[in-house]
């Protein structure tokens, strides 16, 4: 066996983590079974508290739900001198900050410090810049001293602002509070999309991610204030857990997507009605309708997540990384509405009959459908007005897909 990896959770060590040729292990720890009843989904609902030790075959993928993706990953794995392949080789170099509550590093380590931004290593002007220029060398900004992972594919970097509003870098265990997101080269205008998309949803009421745009060394990002960070006047942190439903489903994050055998908004729906809150059911209902609104085809399972509170509650997240992908040429939907496989193919008819089928009134889908659609066109145009320079070909497509929707009414 490798060396033991410690699960913290709540400034306690819940779980270890070992491996072989085979892959990572994961064990609940006797405190994390004295404290927890079996079968508590305490660090997912793949992983319920049990005595038993998880396979590898459940274990890594909700590991590597932890991870960067794609080229970020090989990228990481080189700098810290493992395979790229080696889930437990790279939770061990990137653990000390991870999306949600858990802090993962060497048993021989004491516990992780105390979660203040005030420990963040201050950043000039230039060195900020540095880091968003080698961005492509040096994913999510990692480094020796700033170990810290993130799921995704796209380019990012992971930053603590601090208490007097300056950015600083996550050294040492200081957890990160907000995600910068540079434009995509392959498709311009992502950080005005992602940015008009997001604040749409918000003026529509829904829970969502706060966004803002900046500009460092001539690149434009967005900036996405973590909503599993609660961070109060003084600088203290506060870490929220939570999980995508690749991890709560125990998927592997290559198979996200329905076509290639990820979760559906169907099977997502039916942990929601079983394990989360009641009101979980209705929003997610109104995150398929907001993702169809705004031709976000990119809607996976790893871009919907549960947040867990302390007493065990589950909650479904905030969204987040909604963009039109529609305005990109590309057409096909993460997971499937009412059986559709196409953006532009979803009507609100269908939208209603998916909601229906997880087991909500049909007449309520109607009222949360027909809301989002009633109040849609002023939050269309809120959101242009304070997303600078977003393009009309964004904005039209967005409306485009609200027309296509009231073209036919919910309630028929």
């Amino acid at each position: 066996m490798a060396d033991e990896l410690a699960v913290w959770l709540y400034a306690s060590c819940v779980a270890t983590v070992a491996s072989d040729r085979r892959g990572p292990r994961l064990t609940y720890t006797d405190e994390a079974r004295r404290r927890y009843a079996p079968g508590t989904p305490l660090l997912s609902l793949s992983l319920p508290v049990r005595t038993e030790r998880f396979p590898q075959g459940i274990a890594r993928p909700f590991l590597d739900g932890l991870l960067p993706e794609g080229e970020s990953r090989r990228i990481i794995a080189r700098r810290v001198g493992v395979d790229a392949d080696d889930t437990h080789g790279l939770i061990n170099a990137l653990g000390r900050d991870c999306a949600g509550a858990i802090v993962i590093q060497p048993m021989e380590e004491s516990g992780p410090p105390p979660s203040t931004t005030t420990t963040a290593e201050p950043l000039s002007d230039d060195q900020l810049a540095d880091l968003v220029r080698n961005l492509r060398s040096a994913p999510l900004g990692a480094s020796g001293r700033v170990r810290i992972s993130l799921a995704g594919v796209q380019d990012k970097l992971l930053l603590t602002r601090m208490p007097d509003g300056t950015w600083g870098r996550p050294v040492a265990g200081t957890p990160s509070t907000h995600i910068l997101k540079p434009e995509t080269a392959a498709h311009p205008n992502t950080v005005e999309n992602e940015a008009f998309c997001m604040r749409v949803a918000k003026h529509l009421g829904l829970q969502v991610a706060s966004v803002e745009t900046t500009e460092v060394a001539g690149r434009k990002l967005v900036v996405v204030e973590r909503y599993d960070r609660m961070v109060r006047p003084d600088g203290t942190v506060e870490r929220i857990h939570q999980e995508d439903f690749c991890q709560a489903t125990g998927t592997r994050p290559g198979d996200k997507y329905q076509e290639d055998g990820g979760p559906s908004l169907a099977r997502i729906a039916d942990i929601v009605a079983t394990a989360a809150a009641r009101d979980s059911l209705e929003r997610l209902l109104q995150a398929a309708t907001l993702n169809t609104l705004v031709g976000n085809g990119d809607a996976h399972a790893k871009n919907v997540s549960l947040l867990h509170e302390r007493s065990g509650a589950l909650h479904l997240a905030p969204l987040y990384d909604a963009m039109c992908t529609l305005v990109y040429g590309d057409d096909r939907l993460a997971m499937y509405v009412d059986g559709v496989r196409r953006t532009d193919g979803v009507t609100a008819q269908r939208l209603v009959n998916e909601g229906a089928s997880w087991g909500l009134p049909r007449r309520r889908c109607e009222e949360i459908i027909e809301d989002i659609l009633y109040r849609a066109p002023d939050a269309i145009e809120a959101a242009r007005d304070e997303t600078a320079g977003v393009p009309d070909t964004i904005v039209t497509t967005v409306e485009g897909q609200l027309a296509q929707l009231r073209s036919s009414p919910p309630s028929g």
